[in-house]
């Protein structure tokens, strides 16, 4: 039996092929898709990921709908799009979650389609939690074989934990409705259910369903794709761990781009663990099956190999040499896709804008799957969500924030004022349960994502107060991103109309202070935003690797950075051998060269050398 074979048996109806970005989930993902449907197994290839690449790595064009894959028969793919996923969904129940929450609040009609309207855009992943779960449980469909291609860490860990999340939003329009059931019973002494009763039921039933599937090791179970790679590995020990507690059974290690002689990765010792030979990046329905083909084991027995050796720098070629920290502003945004080496050029780029000496300067992951302490070499788990010197770096502190935390915290905070008013409105005889428990869990309909934004809106304190002179951010790839960029306008809206229902309450219950964090929030975040859009303030350096698809994200990126009204300081290409072709200036005026360390470089003295060892490429016709 093949390795392939081995593993397509270990492999229930749902694959999930999880993975830090870069590692090559998408191409490990359509390589396993089409090795089912040519053993006849009819299969689904479903991505999730925002950043859209397996149109890219397939070859072909994919729609957001199930269509066949023409030159595999019985294959089915399918990219999911959240844009279409709520458009379809608001169509269908909008109507009955406004209707819930007319009955449940004392807002008038206009003001709760506005609500609606204001936390449902940023619900990216609400909406494609909701699609997976109707795909997976979906009694009619023709598939015996699901392979999802999933965003990275820190996006796919939040859509597997959102079953909780949605439960304590459909618990929350449940009070409400519970309200008008109150109202009706006292009223006609019975009460007789309606759309709206259905609809919780519906979104409990899909909910519940999904977390059975997902907790069933005979119907589901993840494929964990790693390179070789000290940062890679360090994040993909951690997500194991996540899967772990989310009860998700993880069948099988593929240890990506490596040699035969690969060692065994300490990653779960007692997974059946493969190999995949290094090549170059794949592109075709043809070329990922044959990568796949190519499927070797691991044995146990064999040890990591230990090498602390690091491949000298290369010599620049002749281009102007450029100052690193020239590229930093106040506050710089380092984006790009997964695996590129973000978190990498993060830390190189505040070392440097450091050691002008000029002032302090705080580099910080929002990325809820962080890497920046193990860039530094150090150990994640011994950082926390806090402020601490860079030692090594006078002037540098970083922190690695905890994004649900600190949103958390706001939210406590509230419901606490929350409880204070109420137990006077008690004290004075008032009835007011309900109202008090809706009052409460209003936060949960906050968007998806607003949590990484406030999060960013206390980073802006840190400029603002003039603590720090440059924050430099470490955001989750491509997709969280473009969202956390977008999220400033959403947010306001979503805290205005918030604070419309706030002022409705207070004329019937006195509310007194509760408001003071969130009109707190949206100061912060209208400075924010406005600091985003001044590109002499703030702009986003974008990494890249010269690799067919993420030229093509990277072309996106910016394009997408751009229409926001937000800079673009310029792309950092990685890893490159030889001179990269640049982007057309329309995309990026300036582009840069990052020497291919190998090893990557990790501890303060290796990335200050290897930032040294950058240039920029579109000066060459200057010298």
């Amino acid at each position: 039996m093949s390795s392939l074979d081995s593993l397509i048996e270990q492999l229930p109806r749902t694959s999930l092929i999880v993975g830090k970005g870069g590692v090559g989930k998408t191409t490990c993902a359509a390589g396993l898709a089409v090795a089912f449907a040519r053993r006849g197994e009819p299969v689904l290839l479903l991505s999730t990921d925002p950043a859209a690449a397996l149109a890219e790595v397939m070859g072909i064009p994919i729609g957001t709908e199930a269509m066949p894959v023409e030159s595999v028969p019985g294959l089915d793919a399918r990219q999911l799009a959240a844009g279409e996923l709520r458009h379809n969904f608001l169509d269908r129940w909008r109507d009955v979650i406004a209707e819930i929450i007319d009955r449940g609040t004392y807002l008038d009609r206009a003001d709760v389609d506005g609500l609606v309207d204001a936390a449902l855009p940023g619900a990216d992943e609400i909406f494609s939690l909701l699609a997976v779960a109707h795909i997976l449980a979906d009694p009619s469909s023709r598939h015996r074989r699901i392979v999802v291609d999933t965003a990275p860490t820190g996006h796919t860990l939040r859509l597997l934990a959102l079953p909780d999340t949605f439960r304590a939003l459909l618990a929350m329009l449940d009070e409400m409705q519970d309200k008008h059931r109150f109202m009706v019973r006292a009223l006609t002494h019975r009460y007789r259910r309606d759309r709206a009763d259905e609809f919780i039921d519906d979104m409990r039933s899909r909910i519940d369903r999904l977390r059975m599937t997902l907790a069933d090791p005979a119907a589901l179970a993840a494929v964990v794709v790693v390179r070789e790679e000290p940062l890679v590995v360090a994040e993909t020990v951690r997500y194991v761990r996540d899967l772990s507690a989310l009860q998700i059974r993880i069948a099988a290690l593929i240890v990506n781009a490596a040699e035969p002689t690969a060692a065994r990765i300490a990653v779960g010792e007692s997974l059946p663990t493969y190999f995949i030979p290094r090549r170059e990046p794949p592109r075709g329905v043809d070329a990922v099956a044959d990568t796949i083909s190519r499927l070797g084991p691991i044995s146990r027995g064999a040890t990591r190999r230990s090498s602390n050796a690091r491949a000298p720098l290369a010599a620049a070629p002749a281009f102007q040499d450029t100052a690193v920290a020239e590229l930093v502003r106040p506050l710089t945004v380092v984006g790009g896709k997964g695996g590129v080496g973000k978190s990498t050029v993060a830390c190189a780029l505040a070392i440097a804008a450091a050691d002008e000496g000029r002032d302090d300067v705080l580099l910080v992951s929002t990325d809820p799957a962080p890497s920046i302490a193990d860039a530094f070499g150090q150990s994640g788990a011994a950082w926390g969500d806090r402020e601490r010197p860079v030692e090594g770096v006078p002037g540098l502190v970083a922190r690695q924030m905890d994004a649900s935390a600190a949103f958390a915290r706001l939210r406590d905070e509230y419901q606490d004022r929350i409880d204070a008013m109420f137990n006077a409105i008690v004290r004075r005889g008032v009835d007011a349960d309900r109202d008090r428990r809706i009052m409460r869990n209003l936060l949960s309909l906050a968007p998806p994502g607003i949590d990484e934004l406030f999060a960013l809106s206390l980073l802006g304190d840190a400029l603002f107060e003039r603590r720090f002179t440059r924050v430099i951010v470490d955001p989750a790839p491509t997709g969280h991103l473009l969202r956390l960029l977008e999220m400033p306008a959403l947010a306001l809206d979503w805290t205005h109309r918030l604070m419309r229902l706030m002022l409705k309450y207070r004329e019937a219950v006195g509310l007194g202070s509760a408001a003071e964090e969130l009109l707190a929030f949206a100061k912060r975040t209208r400075a924010l935003d406005a600091l985003l859009h001044d590109a002499g303030r703030a702009g986003v350096l974008i990494v890249a690797l010269d690799e067919p698809v993420v030229r093509a994200e990277t072309a996106r990126l910016t394009a997408a950075v751009d229409s926001l009204g937000i800079g673009v300081i310029g792309v950092v290409w990685n890893r490159v051998t030889n001179t990269a072709p640049p982007l057309p200036e329309s995309y990026a005026r300036r582009q840069f060269c990052a020497d291919n360390a190998s090893p990557s470089p990790i501890g303060v003295d290796a990335l200050r050398a290897w930032a040294r060892s950058w240039y920029e490429m579109n000066r060459s016709a200057e010298s």
